[in-house]
């Protein structure tokens, strides 16, 4: 896997867990039957779209993340009426023993947007061509209202009565009634706007979980393969290389590193006949230890001058679970809630005066950029690429990065502030913590935070970010942060 390759399976990865994340807002929305116009890939202008239901999909120039729209988050988004409340200005102005050409046409667009399916409108339509044909007898059944009652019992019939709200048939004959977000339930808000970050947590914990149960890991126990070997010292000397692996000593057949190292410590200057496997091929060194005292025991032991590489296998199913959750000791940050801890640290380290002072003064200034600082996307995109050498062992370290990223996401859109969704939630906390103080103190209606308040902490909070953001990606360009 080359640099490119690794760099871009980074951003496509970062790309489809935003898109997750969205996802995320849109499917809860559905659930709890706001409305929800559109779901796009993308930003700029629109390279294709469809619609499906009342919601349009679609994707934009720019991949460069992705966006829901939720009806009822601004304050100047208008609702839609009832399907024949909107259509009563062109029923008044057809005849009473008929249903004009124009009013079916507006009918059919309406229901379109509310996401009828065309079949369904192909037979509304015919049912109302059928009205214009039907004699006065079959009008008089209706009484005198005739027309409008028709039109009722057709779109009764081909559409059937509503048992949530948001469903089809509620879009038709209640239209936005209660389904914008400022009508539906504190919590039902709340969860909408929690669940999108909340799908990076998912996103890093089954990357990580994917990663434990695929690949080969290092363990605690040492192995039999040799995986460095001390200049100048008696196996270099006997010509022992790394990635050789001892079959055995001094004529006895070994499997552990214990036994290897035991028969070592029994001969210190005494010539030990190693026999080893090297690329397929069997080897036969002769290594003499030298005599070093031990300062545990105070006797005299063999130092042959290499170290092994550890034993290598795939976690269990509850191993991948319990390490891609909290870590373990050979994986201290390898697990969702020590990537959590740090993220959080990270943040406020960063975002802190001083962190934010010494972020620019660093990026102005000729000081030694701090390697525990913050990183740009370009930044990690770097490191991204820095793990296509090592096989394998990459393959896992892009996954393990993938997944602090996804971590990191997770935290910084909980942040209280506007714009993030932790900014909503702040919002929707003080409202219902405001509501309940009027309630206690005697007063009625709902407390609403005002928009002018959002918006003043907003513009603020945008610029930190822009400044953060022009820092790091500096910084990045000029000294770029390595693994090493």
């Amino acid at each position: 896997m080359s640099g490119g390759v690794a760099i871009t399976l980074f951003f496509v990865a970062i790309l489809v867990a935003v898109l997750i994340h969205e996802l995320g807002h849109l499917l809860a929305a559905k659930a709890f039957g706001m409305r929800a116009d559109r779901y796009f890939v993308g930003f700029g202008p629109t390279l294709y779209s469809r619609q499906v239901g009342e919601t349009e999909y679609g994707l934009k120039l720019f991949p460069l993340g992705g966006f829901v729209t939720i009806r009822g988050m601004g304050d100047f988004d208008e609702r839609r009426q009832p399907v024949y409340d909107a259509l009563k200005p062109h029923l008044d102005d057809s005849p009473k023993d008929q249903i004009s050409s124009a009013y079916g046409d507006q009918m059919d667009v309406l229901l379109k947007e509310r996401g009828v399916s065309q079949v369904v409108r192909e037979r509304i339509r015919r049912r109302l061509d059928a009205f214009n044909g039907a004699d006065q007898q079959a009008l008089s059944t209706h009484g005198p209202d005739g027309r409008d009652r028709y039109i009722t019992e057709v779109l009764t019939t081909e559409i059937g009565a509503s048992n949530r709200v948001g469903d089809l048939a509620w879009r038709v004959f209640h239209g936005d009634e209660q389904r914008f977000y400022s009508d539906r339930p504190a919590w039902q808000r709340a969860v909408s706007v929690a669940i999108g970050p909340a799908t990076h947590l998912v996103v890093a914990f089954g990357l990580l979980f994917f990663a434990y149960i695929t690949f080969t890991l290092p363990t605690a126990e040492p192995s039999q393969t040799v995986a460095t070997v001390v200049d100048d010292s008696p196996a270099q000397l006997a010509g022992l290389a790394v990635g050789d692996t001892i079959t055995q000593v001094g004529g006895e057949t070994v499997d552990t590193f214990t036994a290897t190292r035991e028969l070592i410590r029994a001969k210190p200057n005494q010539p030990l006949v190693f026999d080893v496997r090297r690329q397929g091929q069997s080897v036969t060194l002769t290594i003499t230890p030298n005599a070093v005292v031990d300062e545990a025991t105070g006797e005299t032991i063999g130092v042959a001058g290499f170290l092994p590489a550890p034993r290598e296998r795939k976690l269990l199913f509850s191993e991948s679970v319990i390490t891609a959750a909290r870590g373990s000791d050979l994986h201290p940050m390898g697990g969702v809630t020590p990537m959590v801890n740090a993220s959080v640290r990270g943040i406020i380290s960063i975002f802190s005066p001083s962190g934010l002072a010494s972020l620019v003064s660093t990026s102005v200034g000729g000081q030694e950029r701090d390697p525990d600082g913050a990183v740009s996307v370009i930044g990690v995109a770097s490191l991204a690429g820095q793990t296509a050498n090592s096989g394998t062992n990459g393959v896992f370290a892009l996954l393990f990065l993938i997944a602090y990223v996804n971590v990191f996401l997770f935290i910084f859109n909980l942040l209280p502030l506007p714009p993030f969704d932790g900014g909503h939630l702040a919002v929707l906390s003080i409202e219902k913590v405001g509501t309940l103080w009027r309630r206690r103190t005697g007063r009625l209606g709902v407390f609403r935070v005002d928009p002018r308040v959002i918006t003043s902490v907003a513009i603020p909070v945008f610029a930190v970010l822009l400044v953060v953001l022009v820092a790091t990606v500096w910084l990045d360009i000029r000294n770029p942060l390595s693994f090493s």
